[in-house]
């Protein structure tokens, strides 16, 4: 049986569900607003007037809920919730109950409350995101060149009509497709950046307890948080979960690596054991 205690856990999972719903339906709700754009031309070319009038209003309607969704979940769903993680990050790092929500195994470094805690909680943060961003922009370049060689398709072919061209041209580059990808290749950059710079202080050691360091710590945390503000977009649980047990291991090697230790004398066995 395993051991409750030795299980992750994380409080604020169930605040995700309706980011999650939302943004899935918003993408549902794209594709019918395309599909019924279709069909409004055809049923035009084709005199069919009920069915256009029905296709108009369902369209107006997709569009309308769609907006509405994409606004609430930008606006109120994710800064909700990311507030309640930036809160929650606090409180761990500094043993301060900012938020009732608990987590178990959900940070992973053994030092104690203070800004040197902070620091390796973002460091750790930005580790997993960026490899997590890494696979959510691999997979939408893949997404985005296929829709990108169908347009040209369309394009090219001097048979398409001037409608069905624009509205294939408005799927493509909508803010849907492109602006959610610019924004995960966004996030994972500034990760990977944020990952380099902490990593090097670490390495470094920096005295996190000096006026400079605790700057540098606090300058990372106010980087970290205005960079998932202004991505606006839940990471994959499903990446993360698949990619987990891999970056657990390799997190245990870096603290190894780093000295993220609970005092000198472990920090000191640890590099005398060589940290495999």
């Amino acid at each position: 049986m395993n051991d409750p205690e030795s299980e992750r856990y994380d409080g604020l999972e169930h605040f995700y569900h309706p980011v999650k719903l939302s943004e899935k339906w918003t993408s549902i709700l794209f594709w019918i607003s395309a599909f019924l754009s279709f069909t409004v031309i055809f049923t035009q070319q084709t005199q069919m007037i009920l069915v256009y009038k029905i296709s108009q209003m369902l369209f107006a309607i997709c569009v309308t809920v769609h907006l509405l969704l994409s606004l609430s979940t930008k606006l109120y769903l994710i800064p909700r919730v990311e507030g309640m993680r930036r809160k929650q990050l606090l409180s761990n790092s500094f043993s301060v109950p900012l938020t009732p929500e608990q987590t178990r195994i959900y940070y992973n470094n053994p030092l104690a409350p203070s800004i040197h805690r902070l620091g390796a909680n973002i460091l750790e943060n930005s580790y997993f995101a960026k490899a997590v961003c890494g696979r959510m922009a691999t997979r939408g370049r893949v997404k985005m060149s296929i829709y990108f060689i169908l347009w040209l398709v369309v394009v090219f072919l001097r048979s398409t009509p001037a409608g069905i061209l624009v509205i294939v041209t408005q799927i493509v580059f909508s803010g849907e497709l492109i602006a959610k990808q610019a924004s995960i290749e966004m996030l994972r950059q500034r990760n990977e950046n944020l990952y380099s710079e902490l990593y090097q202080q670490f390495l470094h050691k920096v005295d996190f307890k000096s006026a400079t360091g605790t700057a540098c710590i606090l300058d990372a945390f106010a980087t970290y948080e205005a960079v998932k503000a202004a991505a606006a977009i839940k990471q994959s649980s499903s990446i993360f979960h698949d990619l987990n047990p891999r970056l657990s291991k390799e997190w245990d090697d870096i603290c190894c690596k780093l000295g993220i230790v609970p005092d000198k004398e472990e920090s000191n066995a640890a590099s005398s054991e060589g940290c495999k």
